[in-house]
């Protein structure tokens, strides 16, 4: 639900963000391509949910389903910050250093997470 919640959020920020900065009033066909637009956002979840669910059935160990989920997402994340990079024409060393703090970022996150469950 979280997600889900981010994700409208952030579309509605946007949505708003091109209103006031470029004069775009938001409206159906622009709502609905935004939404298109930022739904990797959601997707990119889905298989890491469906283990997590895996585990909390009892298919698969619950450290073992937390343990792939975690190593997807950061994975995943590796990924998309290292494709973002070399599409903003980052060089290879900048990629890394992209992907490092990205990570870096989302360990951080993640363990203050943890820290105040």
């Amino acid at each position: 639900m979280s997600l889900l919640v981010f994700y409208l959020a952030h579309v509605y920020a946007v949505l708003i963000g091109r209103w006031s900065e470029e004069a775009i009033v938001p409206n159906w066909t622009e709502s609905r391509a935004e939404l298109r637009r930022q739904w990797p956002m959601v997707s990119v979840a889905v298989l890491p949910v469906v283990i997590l669910l895996l585990g909390a059935f009892d298919v698969v160990d619950d450290r073992t389903s937390i343990s792939i989920a975690f190593w997807l997402c950061i994975f995943g994340l590796s990924a998309t910050s290292w494709y973002a990079a070399r599409e903003a024409g980052a060089s290879r060393p900048q990629s890394v250093l992209a992907v490092g703090g990205a990570v870096a970022i989302g360990l951080v996150i993640i363990a203050l997470k943890a820290l105040l469950k």
